[in-house]
């Protein structure tokens, strides 16, 4: 979740995660494939939907919650919720507070806390989490610990002792993402974690594995709208807290 004031030139986006926008003093518009425009206190986005944010001179805050950590119908139905909600209303308040979190003034990327409060003091519950294989909790982690690795599905396969097309249809079935994608998504999702880092953006490129700035930049401005030069300036000295969820696991049988 991070908080930052929009800039003048936000191209379209697409962000593997939902995404709820919160406007801190006014309204957002936000443009979404297959939705249109949709003006909002709060205007949610599932993951992977191409959108645009209408931009201004405004602070808005940012909640991404990955599909592949929380159920189908818990997204669905916060979705429909936040959508509809109007002022005056308590749960508006929760998400207007800074962070919705008691005692909490500044978190950086490297000291996440526990998602069942932040859930609870931003929505007033926490969400269900959603079950994987343990084999395809594994392929997730392995991503996101080597998010700078060349890690490709026949690895994931081997891994597990399957063919690639079954890996493939087992990744889909459990976190209704492809693999491919979710990698590409982990790699820009890591980015945030390097907004405020001292290195060049060319050492950043080559830390998530990237093969050049390139790739780098059309990659980042293709999943946040922004070069990732822009992007590092807008969000510089933004409130940013990370909070990794966990799914539940369901056991192979011996």
């Amino acid at each position: 979740m991070h908080t930052c004031r929009l800039g003048s030139r936000l191209d379209t986006r697409v962000i593997g995660a939902l995404v709820i926008y919160v406007g801190m003093e006014d309204s957002v518009t936000v443009e979404i494939d297959g939705e249109g425009s949709v003006t909002g206190r709060v205007v949610t986005v599932p993951a992977f939907v191409r959108h645009r944010i209408a931009a201004g001179p405004k602070f808005v805050k940012t909640i991404l919650i990955e599909p592949e950590t929380v159920s189908e119908r818990c997204l669905s139905d916060l979705r429909q919720s936040l959508n509809m909600l109007r002022a005056p209303d308590p749960k508006l308040d929760r998400l207007l507070s800074d962070f919705g979190v008691e005692g909490v003034t500044e978190l950086s990327p490297e000291e996440p806390f526990d998602c069942d409060a932040f859930d609870t003091s931003m929505f007033g519950y926490a969400l269900e989490k959603r079950t994987l294989d343990e084999r395809i909790h594994f392929a997730t982690r392995m991503v996101m610990r080597g998010v700078g690795d060349a890690i490709f599905v026949a690895d994931c396969a081997d891994e597990f002792s399957m063919s690639s097309s079954r890996f493939r249809r087992l990744f889909v079935n459990d976190t209704g993402i492809q693999f491919r994608r979710y990698r590409m998504w982990r790699r820009a999702r890591a980015y945030l974690e390097h907004i405020d880092a001292p290195n060049s953006l060319t050492e950043t490129a080559m830390t998530l594995g990237y093969p050049d700035s390139t790739h780098f930049s059309r990659s980042i401005r293709s999943t946040y709208g922004l070069p990732p030069k822009q992007m590092r300036a807008s969000m510089l000295g933004s409130d940013f807290i990370v909070s990794q969820r966990e799914p539940e696991i369901k056991q192979m049988p011996m």
